[in-house]
C-alpha cells in the first residue's frame, strides 16, 4: 500500500510557509506541520501573539505524548500564563524550564526584541542534529501593530536567518481579515503557501515546485 504523503512530505525543500486559514480552523494543519509524529529528533518553537504557552503546549498534547527534543517559546505582550500551573495535573509532558525556556517580548511592535529572542533559539539549537520547526502565530495579530512595511522588512530577515539555520517555519494568517494585495505581499517572501478552506482542503502553491 502506497503511503499517504504528510503536509510536511508535500512542502519539502520549503523552509518558509504561509498557512491561509480561518483563525478558527488552523490547528490540525499546525500540528502536522510541527512534525510531532518525529518529536524525539525535532526542535519546536512557538512564536506567539495569540496563544499562551499553555495553549500552545495543550495544542501538542492534543497529537502526541512524546516531548520534543527541544522545545521553546517567544510570548508577545500579555499571552504568557503559567505553564507550570496547567502542565503538572493530567499527566501530559512537562516543559522543565532548563529544556523550554519561555522568553517574553513585552511590547507586540518591538520586532527587534522579537527578532532576537527568535535568532537565539535558533542559535541555541545549532549544533543538534535534530530538525528544527517554527509556528509563528499569527502575522494576523502582527499587522495589528505595526505597519506592513515594517513587517515586510522583519519578515525578510527572520526567514532568512531561519533559512540559513535549516529551520522550517509556518506563519498562520487569516486571508478573511486581509485585502488581498497584504496577501500577496507576505506570500512573496515565503517559500509555499498552504490555503485552507472551510471544509478543511488544502491547496498548496510553492515557489520550488
Amino acid at each position: 500500500m502506497q503511503k499517504t504523503e504528510t503536509l510536511p512530505d508535500r512542502l519539502d525543500g520549503a523552509n518558509s510557509t504561509l498557512l491561509l486559514s480561518s483563525s478558527f480552523s488552523d490547528g490540525e494543519n499546525c500540528a502536522e506541520l510541527l512534525r510531532p509524529s518525529a518529536a524525539d529528533d525535532t526542535n519546536v518553537l512557538w512564536v506567539s501573539y495569540t496563544k499562551s504557552p499553555d495553549q500552545q503546549l495543550r495544542r501538542w498534547r492534543a497529537h502526541t505524548d512524546d516531548r520534543p527534543a527541544e522545545m521553546g517559546m517567544v510570548s508577545v505582550e500579555d499571552s504568557t500564563r503559567s505553564v507550570a500551573a496547567d502542565a503538572g495535573g493530567d499527566g501530559g509532558p512537562s516543559l522543565p524550564g532548563p529544556n523550554a525556556p519561555i522568553e517574553t517580548v513585552n511590547s507586540p511592535n518591538d520586532l527587534t526584541g522579537l527578532g532576537i529572542r527568535i535568532t537565539e533559539f535558533l542559535s541555541d539549537w545549532a549544533d543538534n542534529d535534530n530538525r528544527t520547526v517554527v509556528c509563528f502565530d499569527s502575522l494576523t495579530a502582527l499587522l495589528q501593530y505595526v505597519e506592513l512595511d515594517t513587517a515586510y522588512e522583519f519578515l525578510h530577515i527572520i526567514t532568512g536567518r531561519m533559512a540559513s539555520a535549516g529551520a522550517f517555519a509556518h506563519f498562520h494568517m487569516d486571508p478573511d481579515a486581509h485585502d488581498e494585495q497584504t496577501v500577496e505581499i507576505v506570500t512573496s517572501l515565503m517559500d509555499a503557501v498552504v490555503e485552507v478552506d472551510e471544509d478543511g482542503e488544502q491547496t498548496i502553491r510553492s515557489r520550488k515546485a
